[in-house]
C-alpha cells in the first residue's frame, strides 16, 4: 500500500491534482498504520518507507497546494449517484410490495366476512394491483405470496442500501493524510 501511495504522491506532484482513488488509498494506509500503532505492531523501515519520507519532505508544499476537497467530494458524490438511484427505486418497490401485502390481507378479510359481490369486487381489485394471476378459490395464498414478495423487496432494498453505504467514501476525504502518514514514519 505504501508503494502505491508513493506512486500516487508522484502523480499528484506531476499533475497538480489529487484523485479520489489516491485519497482513498492514503486514508486506508493511514488507518492501517494507526491501527497497527495502537496494537503496538507498527514497524516501519525499509526502502519504501525511506522513499515515502523523501518524496513527502521534498514536495510537502506542492501536495498541500494540490489538495482540493470540494472536487474530491464532488467526485465521490458522482460515484454513488447511480447507487442512490437504485436504492431509491428499491425503497419504492419495497413500499409498493408492503402496500400490496396489506391490501391482500384486507381482501382476505373481506373474502371471509362479506357477501359474494363484495368478495368479487375485492378480488378483482387485488388482481389489478398484483399484476399476476390470482385464483378465486385460493385467496389465502395471496397473503402468503404477497408476504414473500414484500420480504424479497425488503431484502433487495437492504442490499442496495448497503451498496450505497459501502461505496460512500466521502469520510475518507480529509486534508493532511500524507503528512500524518509521514509523521508516523
Amino acid at each position: 500500500m505504501m508503494t502505491a501511495c508513493v506512486a500516487d504522491m508522484k502523480t499528484i506532484i506531476a499533475t497538480g491534482k489529487y484523485t479520489l482513488e489516491a485519497q482513498v488509498r492514503a486514508y486506508d494506509l493511514l488507518s492501517y498504520m494507526l491501527e497497527a500503532a495502537e496494537n503496538g505492531v507498527l514497524a516501519v523501515s525499509g526502502e519504501v518507507a525511506q522513499e515515502y519520507r523523501a518524496v513527502y519532505q521534498q514536495n510537502a508544499d506542492a501536495l498541500a497546494a494540490a489538495y482540493d476537497e470540494k472536487t474530491l467530494k464532488a467526485e465521490a458524490a458522482e460515484l454513488i449517484k447511480p447507487l442512490e438511484k437504485a436504492c431509491n427505486d428499491a425503497r419504492f418497490n419495497a413500499a409498493a410490495a408492503a402496500s400490496l401485502h396489506e391490501f391482500a390481507k384486507e381482501t382476505f378479510q373481506t373474502w371471509q366476512t362479506a357477501g359474494i359481490f363484495a368478495r368479487r369486487r375485492a378480488l378483482k381489485a387485488l388482481r389489478e394491483r398484483a399484476g399476476f394471476r390470482l385464483e378465486q378459490h385460493r385467496i389465502g395464498n395471496y397473503v402468503a405470496k404477497t408476504f414473500d414478495l414484500m420480504n424479497q423487496a425488503d431484502a433487495d432494498f437492504a442490499k442496495s442500501q448497503q451498496a450505497v453505504f459501502t461505496a460512500n467514501v466521502a469520510y475518507k476525504i480529509q486534508p493532511g493524510i500524507y503528512a500524518r502518514i509521514a509523521s508516523l514514519l
